[in-house]
């Protein structure tokens, strides 16, 4: 049997000779894994389909639980995002946090879109604040949702220095405080990339990695998983090296 689906390539491995391995997060089919035959060989038809973060349509053959890339066609090759390191690695914690999230075989599509949205935005600007919006709507789809509004024991304005609690996802005033501080540029990137008002001023390149970095400690909190590519974006903003390649 053969069917199309549009999909992203979240992971890729290498498999026997020439071959290769692919994690697809699909839009008709959530996530899936399928075989792609000789990719690896100098100029192999099917080589594009088989890198990171490509959007294609892929036909697939599909026998038993096997499946198999019969042919695709291009829709984005987001090819931008391998020309700079830090959008690289941005583009490989999307892929990494979905590629964690995802359940085998459960359809998600607004998780889809905003993931090729995302990468899009990351082609086109600043992949650091794509990246966190992409994270604040990934965790309310799975049922973590930040909530930005207030206080959540007295219902304050949030401003200032405040404080996260990772176990209810709750921000608190300074009066009320509960978890860990949260400096107000870190609190400016998270209202500004969840669409609520922000102060511009207050928008800082160390407010963006604080606001990634509570991101991933809620992520692996509540879904016990480790985003390795994500920790590596960390480093990069950080200005480190990274640590290790891949999600």
């Amino acid at each position: 049997m053969e069917y199309k689906v549009d999909a992203l390539v979240l992971r890729t491995a290498d498999y026997g000779e020439s071959d290769k391995m692919l994690t697809l997060f699909s839009l008709q089919q959530g996530k899936i894994s399928a075989a792609a035959k000789g990719v690896r060989k100098a100029g192999a038809k099917l080589r594009f389909a088989a890198q990171p973060f490509c959007f294609a349509e892929y036909v697939l053959a599909q026998k038993g639980e096997r499946r198999t890339v019969v042919s695709a066609a291009n829709t984005d090759g987001f090819y931008a995002l391998r020309e700079d390191i830090g959008k690289f690695y941005a583009a490989a914690s999307l892929a990494g946090v979905c590629d964690a999230i995802l359940l085998d075989g459960i359809v998600n599509e607004e998780l889809f879109l905003r993931a090729a949205n995302a990468l899009r935005e990351m082609c086109e600007g600043d992949e650091a604040e794509a990246l966190i919006s992409f994270l604040i709507k990934a965790l309310e789809l799975s049922g973590y949702m930040l909530d930005l509004a207030g206080c959540a024991e007295c219902g304050a304005v949030l401003e200032g220095r405040v404080y996260f609690d990772i176990a209810g996802g709750c921000f608190y005033c300074a009066d009320c405080a509960r978890g860990a501080g949260v400096s107000e540029s870190t609190m400016q990137v998270l209202r500004k990339c969840a669409g609520e008002e922000y102060d511009a001023d207050k928008v800082t390149g160390d407010g963006k990695a604080r606001a990634l970095k509570l991101l991933n400690a809620y992520l692996r909190a509540k879904t016990e998983t480790r985003v390795k590519s994500l920790e590596e974006y960390l480093d990069l903003l950080n200005g480190e090296m990274p640590r290790a390649a891949g999600n």
